[in-house]
């Protein structure tokens, strides 16, 4: 019998990521792509449709390769994955109107504001989640009031893994998961709510109509098979948003499962079967029915770590002849103490999200002394995410567990790691496979029948490479240095706002 294939494929805030995935549930090939982000303006963060596409294409053909041309025909489905929300504006044309805004931009603090103080409540009764800079609705309202007529060519909107589905099947549609992403979704009666479309002037035709993650739309455009080596008849599955896909790829899929995310930004992750009702979390539903995530999540987790790297050993990585300078940092953090000789790290640095919710916060290195070198702001930056970490966990009354998961680019440190269980004080696993291109493949192969159902999906795929116990020595000193940490925040927060008003 023929092998055959799906593709799961991510688009992150920083690249491609494709994973192939064989259908007895192992893991073919991978590949990666990266793309730029732009900074036009402080605290903006935007990017260019067009760029998702040429790492796409060339994402897929680099994971596809090894199999050849009668290889790349089995390849059955593709199922679609990137961060909530990321609006792409389509004119009449279907033309990209603008760059799109991503989720870590904040600039519509004042958006937010007037959200919250006009509609909150309305809001959060019928969405589960509070106005902020990181959501849709806050974006658009932005772009209503700053742009005009850039706004009045808006006739689609589509979000951004759905963009790129859209440019390979010629459909549109969402998933209800992103859709809850963008501020606009009635999350109990599952549809487009006609008071959240009013805030900004639109309606529902503007928006694609909403389907399960699991359902096929359509098949691969001709063009976009012959380009990539592809059967006419490979299948494409609508796929979710990347933090689900994470989430239910990892393997958390029932209630009471948690998770850490060590990515570009990082979060704590509870499953449940219910939901606890709090403005500071974020709640969407899970991929496993009945289920749902709450999230509580921090801007800059492993993205702290890159501008520390860029910013005080740029000479040394262009020197040194190591495909990485990360390990060569890391061995340096291992000579330091826990604690870093009493430096504190605030990885605020663009604003921060859970639980403080607020785009002037900045972030700050406190305690250096003459003793401190570079090795010791490096550890300091890898507790202060940490810090963060546990700043987010809290939002989560009563929940204590002993054990669970941690993913992202980060948990690939074991020291990083150790570090945030010593801090979270819980055993951290591992797992084999967690990334948001796996969680998709895992989609698609569940869409065409591969396995009965989502969760026997995750099941028949799930493994975990190592485990790490705090260190008990380790927790006290790490219980002293965040209550420091919480209350430099909070006798910092005035000077934070200041700052951000400061100009010559």
């Amino acid at each position: 019998m023929n092998e055959q294939y799906v593709l799961g494929i991510d688009h992150g805030s920083g690249g491609c990521k494709v994973t192939c995935l064989k259908s007895d549930g192992t893991i073919s090939s991978e590949a990666y792509v990266p793309y730029p982000s732009f900074y036009p303006h402080p605290k903006w963060v935007e990017q260019e449709p067009e760029m998702w596409m040429k790492a796409a294409f060339e994402a897929v053909s680099k994971a596809t390769e090894k199999l050849g041309p009668y290889g790349r025909k089995n390849i059955k489905a593709l199922s679609f994955t990137a961060p909530h929300h990321v609006a792409v504006l389509l004119d009449k044309d279907r033309q990209v109107i603008r760059p799109a805004i991503m989720w870590n931009d904040q600039r519509s603090g004042e958006q937010s504001k007037q959200l919250s103080e006009l509609y909150g409540k309305k809001i959060f009764e019928l969405t589960y989640n509070a106005p902020n800079p990181t959501w849709t609705l806050s974006h658009l309202l932005w772009l209503k009031q700053h742009e005009p007529e850039q706004y009045g060519k808006i006739d689609k909107i589509l979000f951004m893994k759905d963009y790129v589905r859209y440019r390979f099947s010629s459909q549109m549609a969402t998933d209800y998961i992103e859709a809850e992403g963008t501020l606009l979704y009635d999350i109990e009666k599952q549809e487009w709510s006609d008071f959240l479309l009013s805030l900004i002037d639109l309606d529902e035709s503007a928006f694609p109509p909403v389907l399960s993650p699991t359902e096929v739309c359509g098949t691969i455009s001709p063009d976009i098979a012959k380009l990539l080596g592809l059967s006419e008849k490979t299948r494409i599955i609508i796929g979710t948003a990347d933090t689900a896909a994470e989430v239910y790829g990892c393997g958390t899929i029932k209630a009471g499962d948690g998770v850490v995310k060590l990515a570009t930004a990082g979060n704590f992750c509870l499953v449940t079967d219910t939901v606890t009702k709090n403005e500071k979390l974020t709640t969407y539903h899970h991929l496993v029915d009945n289920l749902f995530y709450q999230n509580s999540a921090t801007n800059f987790a492993a993205a702290s770590f890159r501008w520390f790297k860029e910013s005080f050993f740029q000479e040394f990585e262009e020197s040194m002849k190591v495909p990485s300078i990360y390990p060569e940092i890391m061995k340096q953090v291992e000579l330091i103490k826990p604690g870093s000789e009493g430096l504190i790290f605030h990885p605020y640095l663009n604003g921060e999200r859970s639980p403080h919710w607020d785009p002037y916060l900045r972030g700050s290195f406190f305690g250096c002394t003459a003793r401190h070198s570079r090795s010791h702001f490096a550890r300091a930056v890898l507790e202060g995410v940490g810090f963060s970490l546990k700043d987010c966990s809290l939002q989560f009354p009563n929940k204590h567990l002993k054990k669970i998961r941690i993913i992202g680019g980060g948990s690939k440190g074991r020291e990083w790691v150790q570090i945030i269980a010593d801090i979270l004080n819980v055993e951290l696993e591992v797992p084999a496979s967690s990334d948001a291109s796996f969680g998709a493949a895992l989609v698609a192969a569940t869409g065409i029948g591969w396995f009965a159902d989502l969760k026997e999906a995750a099941q028949s795929t799930e493994s975990v490479i190592y485990s790490l116990t705090p260190k008990e020595k380790n927790i006290g000193g790490y219980e002293e240095l965040f209550s420091i940490y919480q209350e430099l925040h909070s006798r910092t927060y005035e000077l934070s706002h200041r700052l951000s008003q400061f100009s010559f």
